[in-house]
């Protein structure tokens, strides 16, 4: 009989919070007067009286008859970098941060001794971009927080790594990896960049702070895209800061074995493995060990997760897995047993189990449990769990219909099982079964303050 393949469960790492609200840095003085000196004539005083109105008044409709004067500025003098300033204000005002940016340019080209006041103009508008940002972004609303944090970064791009975090996180939430990886390696460019003496202090300590987590989100998404050198260089520049994290340790394993270098890999493994881990680090070596082959070592990491949480569906099935693919068939025909029990409508539960029985001698025992599993009327299948950081998590799958009429009701009850494996709460949830060999999508959420590490099914009905 041909080796089987069923995959291996896994959890999905959380991802960076969203940062407050942004502040001003404070800045310099302005560069040295050369170039075209600004000159003020009707347009520039009536462009500036507009601007100063809008503002003092809050009438945003005012920054169109200051947009209107500073054109009419720049027709009479083109070289004159006054007109292009006011211009570029106005633009800021009316919400057009893609045109401030070429006008703020022209004036800082015709008049350098303007880079600093346009700088301050640059950052207060994109301060006023990422703030209003943040309410959509908080609401799950991530295409319109995206396209102010976009729109922010077009106004002062490259300067501040906030903007550029958060759209790395909203990026990645919207499936957008390529973009969320440029945008977490831009960010960090601008933390590791020399420090201005302008910036405050404060402000650049918190970009500091933020460097571990941006790396290693980028670590993440770049193994996520099978980039794996540039993931284990991520992975080891995060561990300099924190050289005993378990799950970056395991995590530049797991790339380390995908980019050719296994023995690095085992050799990571074989110190975690050494340590007195908690479950959930230890599933998490699991998943390396698994994903670099090393079976019968992946078996013994969920082998300690199952038995701190005996009804962790996850790690019942992975361990169960790792000991079929070790072929380590009198191990396996218990756990693949209590496998069933957990996971009893999931027809690879039944494959591993008659696998083990054929290899131990009962192929009777094996047809009998193929033909239960071609019996179930329905199947709850590509199960995949989503833990919260602030504790909860949700469950989702398809349940695919084999035998039900359609329109049937399936009510299943998923239970949460915390880290140290105690269920942590119950959703009950049902599902409307669709034609024959057609799936439906379900979701179960538990909001909670456990940290969430596993789940299994109760079905209620049918039964």
């Amino acid at each position: 009989m041909n080796k089987l393949r069923f995959g291996l469960a896994l959890t999905v790492s959380g991802v960076l919070s969203l940062a407050g609200c942004a502040s001003g840095s404070g800045g310099g003085g302005g560069g040295e007067e050369e170039g075209n000196p600004p000159r003020e004539n009707s347009h520039t005083r009536s462009a500036e009286l507009a601007l100063t109105q809008a503002m003092a008044l809050d009438d945003p409709g005012r920054f169109g008859g200051a947009l209107e004067a500073a054109s009419n500025a720049i027709a009479e003098e083109p070289t004159n970098p006054l007109g292009y300033f006011q211009a570029g204000r106005a633009q800021v005002g009316l919400g057009d941060y893609v045109a401030a940016d070429t006008l703020f340019q022209r004036a800082t080209d015709l008049y350098p001794a303007y880079a600093e006041e346009v700088r301050i103009q640059r950052e207060n508008a994109w301060i006023t971009m990422f703030n209003s940002a943040i309410e959509p972004l908080n609401t799950d609303n991530h295409e319109e927080g995206v396209r102010m944090l976009e729109m922010a970064e077009a106004i002062f791009p490259g300067q501040r790594p906030e903007a550029l975090i958060n759209l790395g996180v909203s990026y990645g939430n919207l499936g957008r990896s390529g973009d969320a990886i440029d945008a977490f390696g831009r960010a960090l460019v601008v933390i590791r960049a020399p420090r201005s003496e302008t910036r405050d202090s404060a402000e650049y300590a918190s970009w500091m702070e933020s460097e571990a987590s941006v790396t290693f989100n980028l670590a993440q998404l770049l193994s996520q895209e099978q980039r794996y050198e540039e993931a284990a260089a991520e992975y080891e520049t995060y561990l300099e800061s924190d050289p005993g994290n378990v799950s970056a340790l395991s995590s530049l394993a797991a790339v380390m074995a995908q980019s050719g270098m296994p023995d690095s890999a085992q050799a990571i493994y074989d110190g975690l493995l050494e340590q007195d881990l908690g479950p959930r680090e230890s599933f998490n070596v699991g998943v390396g060990l698994y994903g670099a082959e090393v079976y019968d070592r992946a078996a013994e990491a969920f082998r300690k997760v199952a038995e701190v949480a005996p009804l962790n569906r996850d790690a019942v099935y992975n361990w169960a897995q790792a000991l079929h693919e070790s072929e380590a068939w009198e191990e396996l025909l218990p756990v693949a047993q209590d496998l069933l029990e957990l996971d009893g409508y999931n027809s690879n539960s039944y494959h591993i189990l008659a696998r083990a029985l054929i290899n131990t001698g009962d192929e009777q025992e094996a047809v009998r449990i193929l033909q239960a599993g071609e019996d179930l009327a329905f199947n709850l299948e590509d199960t995949q769990l989503q833990p919260r950081s602030s504790g909860g998590g949700s469950v989702t799958g398809v349940l695919k219909n084999r035998s039900l009429e359609a329109g049937a009701t399936v009510s299943v009850r998923v239970h949460f099982v915390s880290d140290d494996g105690i269920v942590a709460g119950s959703t009950e949830i049902r599902v409307t079964a669709q034609a024959p060999e057609s799936s439906e999508p379900f979701a179960a959420d538990l909001s909670s303050d456990e940290s969430i590490l596993g789940f299994y099914f109760e079905v209620l009905s049918p039964s």
